[in-house]
């Protein structure tokens, strides 16, 4: 993948092994539906893939993992539970409706058939659409130009748009073009789907199915086509059911086709009069849906959409990783959260993870608070199956699944040992509740769902302390770091935890919330009481008994620390080396508002302790590298996370791309270059020396203001561009943003 002239990336020739990678890093989307960028013409099943947020099935999950060493044999996987382990859930792959053939006299265009004599494949990700340019000869000599264009309407999110134009530059021979739905899609791969029906009437292809296993989720599609000039026909061949338009006499031929899509998630009308109703809406036209669909994505990606002067790569990959993020979430509803991959792979099964509230929400706060309302809202639909997961338990309370599907019972595989004590989850969402408000200010949220939510996971936590002579501890966790389970007083859990209690008790009596004087004396002794680990020294132990294992891991092979594979020999539970940063955590994206004294001794000692193995390090450590003054490390670890896929840094990019990595490319600016931070307090500026480029420009919404950043050697622009007057902390000092303010910092960006 290259940068091509106008700052998209670009894929210059056709690489067949690189087609799985190529159809992740070119999805198409708009939050609601997810296509990854698969050939029109071919329909492999590895590569091929189309998925909505939130429709979800049953499948037999062929997993047979086998543990390699004493760490996976005790702590990892538990074999017994494999014999009886088959079913899980996952996101559907929905019927191929791309099918787009071309032949020219009899010959079908494949780009490893003929020759290419010349390719080009780009994302616009400041448009959103996906673009093919080919010219391709053929067996008999013959030379045609083939563009393929498609996108996702941001201004409809049912509709899905393509245009194929086929234009001959050496010859006049007669031109086939065949448009269709194929249905012979996997998941997982199995087929857990059935057809209901296909109708052809002219141009107009309808197509219903549903899932068969659990849910039965339905879909249908109503595909309106805009053909050439020529004589239609239906055709069925392989799985394939569509239209063939024969023409021929022609210097140009247009097919423009617009997928309708709906599922019995979206409305309890009936699916074929949904559709029909929002055809009858649209223009018919690509050209007035591309400029629609331009214009709505325009206004929503502009916040998102940072600009750096003087580094063209770091520039135009930042764009291609908030695009990505942009793609991820849906705007509309709280039908589901942001799945790990987000729409682009089946990888993760399209679960929820508390990666969402702390690596993916926050880039909704600051630039799109409606959407990150909508996943918070998926969480509050959750609340009752919450409640009923720690009954199960024997707690009170909620219990959110660290692995959330469409029930909310837990959906962690059942032979992984160590993600059951990832309680964290429980903790995670209350504190993304919170961040939620200090951004936004929404009281009414806060009243119809946020304290609720936060309330019963307080509960839950009431049970799951145990109070000894250090005061209340949490026994038997898994922190974020999973090389290192059943461990004690995890430092991530612990802190998060008194820190939502302490902001729970601050906030009860502003939104009338009432706990009983018992429960409320208990909440209060909690936050008082619970065990924050720390050395003498300052150092943050990571749990209970931490220091004391070995600085090293034994490993086979001399490979690096920073490498993604589980050690064949490396018995993790008895080395300090850790998957990702918990503690770093604390001072970065999990920000509980722990003094800065002791932030850089932490950070100079787990940053040599941490693998990368995880994707979520990279932007973690980029921040964390700014506020301690790396700038060399920062912008290794900021490009790392922005190329986690388009490098395959760790070999699995063809799966989906790692959705959470990549928000962390915009958190990365705000919160390391810019060092905004948003809390009870208000909204925080305090820039972070950065001497690699010249200037860097960005925008952000805080609480119904928008807000515009610029740093440039060292003087700090802040606009408000919209919004009331409110008053800010610049570089420690509280000022009144009314228009502009500029102000030389203690950091700054300068060459």
């Amino acid at each position: 993948m290259t940068i091509d002239k106008n700052g998209n990336v670009c894929e210059n020739e056709y690489d067949a092994g690189g087609e799985p990678l190529a159809a992740a890093l070119f999805t198409t989307g708009n939050g609601y539906m997810g296509v990854r960028g698969s050939f029109e013409e071919f329909g492999s099943l590895r590569v091929q893939g189309a998925f909505v947020r939130g429709f979800i099935d049953e499948i037999y999950e062929i997993c047979e993992p086998f543990a390699g060493n004493e760490y996976m044999k005790k702590y990892y996987l538990d074999e017994e539970k494999l014999k009886s382990f088959e079913k899980q859930e996952s996101c559907v792959n929905m019927h191929d409706f791309l099918f787009v053939r071309v032949q020219i006299g009899g010959e079908t265009f494949y780009p490893w058939e003929g020759k290419l004599l010349s390719y080009e494949r780009y994302l616009d990700p400041a448009r959103a659409v996906l673009v093919r340019r080919v010219l391709w000869q053929d067996g008999a000599g013959r030379k045609t130009e083939l563009l393929f264009e498609r996108f996702a309407s941001f201004a409809c999110r049912h509709l899905y748009c393509q245009r194929v134009t086929v234009t001959p530059v050496n010859h006049a021979e007669s031109v086939r073009i065949l448009s269709g739905v194929d249905a012979l899609r996997k998941t997982g791969g199995q087929v857990i789907t059935a057809v209901d029906f296909t109708k052809i009437d002219g141009d107009t292809l309808e197509h219903a199915y549903h899932a068969v296993n659990k849910y039965n989720f339905a879909a249908q599609y109503r595909i309106k086509h805009v053909f050439p000039k020529g004589r239609l026909t239906p055709f069925e061949e392989n799985g394939v059911t569509g239209i063939a338009c024969a023409c021929e006499g022609a210097q140009r031929y247009v097919l423009e086709k617009f997928t309708y899509l709906v599922t019995s998630r979206d409305t309890s009308d009936p699916l074929g009069q949904f559709l029909a109703q929002t055809e009858g809406a649209r223009s018919g036209s690509y050209e007035r849906e591309f400029a629609a669909h331009a214009a709505e994505y325009a206004r929503y990606f502009e916040p998102m959409d940072v600009k750096i002067e003087g580094d063209r790569e770091a520039d135009a990959y930042l764009r291609f990783a908030s695009y990505h993020t942009a793609i991820s979430a849906c705007r509309e509803d709280g039908v589901h959260g942001v799945a790990a991959k987000g729409l682009t792979g089946e990888r993760y099964n399209q679960f929820v993870w508390w990666d969402c509230e702390i690596h993916q929400l926050p880039f909704f706060l600051a630039t799109a608070p409606e959407t990150a309302k909508k996943l918070l809202e998926y969480r509050y639909n959750l609340l009752e199956a919450s409640r009923q997961n720690a009954k199960k338990e024997g707690f009170r309370g909620a219990k959110y699944a660290f692995c959330s599907s469409v029930a909310g019972d837990e959906r962690v595989w059942q032979y992984a040992r160590h993600p059951f004590m990832q309680v964290h989850i429980n903790s995670d969402i209350p504190f993304g509740i919170l961040h939620y408000y200090d951004w936004t200010g929404d009281q009414a949220f806060m009243r119809a769902c946020g304290i609720e939510i936060i309330e019963e996971c307080l509960r839950f936590w009431c049970d799951r302390v145990k109070k000894t002579r250090r005061g209340y501890e949490i026994l038997q966790v898994t922190g974020t770091d999973e090389h290192h389970p059943y461990v004690d007083n995890d430092a991530y859990t612990n802190y998060c935890v008194q820190y939502i209690f302490r902001r729970y008790l601050a906030l009860i009596d502003v939104f009338g919330a009432s706990l009983a004087p018992e429960e409320r004396a208990l909440f209060e002794e909690i936050a008082q009481k619970l065990y924050l680990p720390a050395e003498k020294n300052g150092l943050i132990p990571q749990f209970d008994g931490y220091f004391s294992l070995s600085r090293s891991l034994e490993e086979s092979g001399g490979s690096s620390l920073k490498q993604f594979q589980m050690k064949k020999n490396g018995l993790y539970h008895k080395s300090q080396i850790i998957k990702q940063p918990d503690v770093a955590l604390l001072y970065t994206l999990a920000d509980v508002g722990l003094e800065k004294e002791h932030y850089a001794q932490n950070w100079d000692y787990y940053e040599h302790m941490c693998e990368t193995s995880s994707s979520l390090t990279f932007p973690v450590h980029a921040i964390a590298s700014a506020d301690n003054g790396r700038a060399y490390s920062f912008y290794t670890y900021f490009m790392q996370a922005l190329k986690i896929d388009v490098d395959d840094l760790h070999g699995v990019g063809w799966q989906g791309v790692h959705s959470g990595c990549l928000a962390g490319g915009y958190l990365s600016i705000l919160r390391g270059v810019f060092g905004v931070r948003a809390d009870e307090r208000g909204l925080h500026i305090a820039p972070n020396a950065m001497p690699l480029w010249k200037s860097v420009r960005m925008q952000l919404v805080y609480r119904g203001r928008k807000i515009g950043l610029y740093t440039k050697g060292g003087t700090l622009c802040v606009t408000l561009l919209s919004g009331e007057p409110c008053r800010i902390t610049v570089d420690c000092e509280r000022v009144l943003l009314e228009n502009e303010i500029v102000v030389q910092t203690k950091g700054g960006t300068h060459v």
